[in-house]
């Protein structure tokens, strides 16, 4: 016969399954419509070139960047109090 404990454990595992697939689906549509916002900026049809290697190299700098400052905060947060 099946426990109650081991029944409340399985139903847990699927409502977090259910609550990830859900979580999941928003973000998609949200990027969808996301995309499809941005592809009617008149940024689209200025003769901007994402594969242009100055792009490529100023979104590696802002994400060195961000990670520098994230390493920086990680170290105020964990200093000893004295």
């Amino acid at each position: 016969m099946v426990s109650s404990e081991g029944l409340k454990t399985w139903f847990d595992y699927q409502l977090l399954f259910v609550g990830i697939a859900i979580a999941f689906m928003v973000v998609i549509v949200a990027w969808s419509r996301l995309v499809t916002y941005l592809g009617t900026l008149p940024l689209a049809d200025s003769g901007f070139d994402p594969a242009d290697p100055t792009f490529a190299l100023a979104v590696t700098g802002g994400g060195i960047l961000v990670i520098f400052l994230l390493v920086v905060l990680v170290g105020l947060l964990n200093r000893e109090r004295q």
